[in-house]
């Protein structure tokens, strides 16, 4: 079920001085098990957006349709709010930051106690969210404080990806970590996506939106701007979203303006600009 977004807006601080709208008439769909990056210059509602899609704020005026659960103003028609969010988790920027739990199993089950499991069944279903993101069974007992920061931000996915949900929503998840830490998390979402989560990623990085997604939203100053694959989106002037080219799709454009003829529409990593290279010459 594709996630539809209709004529969303949403103002903070409404009827104040300080009224800011921070989306406005904003209508797009998601598709169902793709990853979707949402992308935008900071101040350009990704956050906001995003947070609507679980509830956590409600829109000021038009509605989400997702997991079977429409959206509105009205979150109060909403009662099953606690199962909307079981279908729909955020991971937050920095999501490390919230652990608590003195052991990183125990935080790993926090969110699975909450949903009503006793502490031996959420502890088995930690464990197999642990598992799923690459950590060992002699990491269980141990304080999450006392990890890495990769580590850490795999525990805290960990905590979100136990509960099951369809749809995993996460905000700059490769942010503060060091490349070695970035790969395992990108390649974490690779394989949760694999598994059949629908997957939305919010980022800056416009390699993640090359490489790893099969579609891209672009907002701008509250509005849409842009809406399909990243192919398309690399081929127009970004300027105006004060977005940046890869530099691997610049380097295919510079090849194919000076001949080589190119599909630029299946190039999203180097390995795909090497196989056409490659073609090339046989």
């Amino acid at each position: 079920m594709a996630i539809k977004i209709k004529h969303l807006s949403y103002t903070y601080f409404k009827k104040t001085p300080n009224e800011t709208e921070a989306l406005h008439d904003v209508s797009f769909e998601i598709p169902e098990g793709k990853i979707t990056t949402i992308v935008g210059h900071t101040g350009s509602g990704k956050s906001t957006l995003i947070q609507t899609f679980n509830g956590l704020i409600a829109p000021t005026s038009g509605s989400i349709e997702i997991a079977g659960f429409e959206i509105t103003s009205n979150l109060k028609k909403l009662k099953k709010i606690k199962e909307l969010r079981k279908h729909v988790s955020i991971v937050f920027q920095f999501p490390e930051y919230q652990l608590f739990e003195e052991t990183v199993e125990k935080d790993v089950a926090f969110g699975l106690k909450n949903y009503g499991y006793k502490l031996e069944d959420a502890l088995k279903e930690a464990h197999k969210a642990l598992e799923k993101v690459g950590i060992d069974e002699s990491f269980y007992k141990r304080s999450p404080f006392e990890l890495s920061g990769g580590e850490k931000r795999r525990v805290a996915i960990a905590g979100i990806i136990a509960i099951n949900p369809e749809i995993l929503i996460l905000d700059e998840p490769t942010a503060g970590l060091d490349p070695k830490g970035s790969k395992v998390i990108l390649e974490l979402i690779k394989d949760l996506n694999k598994q059949g989560k629908t997957i939305i990623i919010v980022t800056h990085d416009m390699n993640i939106v090359l490489n790893h997604s099969d579609n891209v939203v672009v907002l701008n100053e509250g509005k849409l701007s842009f809406s399909g694959t990243p192919n398309e989106l690399f081929l127009q002037d970004v300027s105006s979203y004060s977005i940046d080219i890869p530099e691997l799709f610049k380097f295919a454009l510079m090849l194919k303006e000076h001949g080589v003829d190119l599909d630029i529409s299946k190039i999203k990593n180097i390995n795909d600009l090497i196989g056409q290279l490659r073609r090339k010459d046989e």
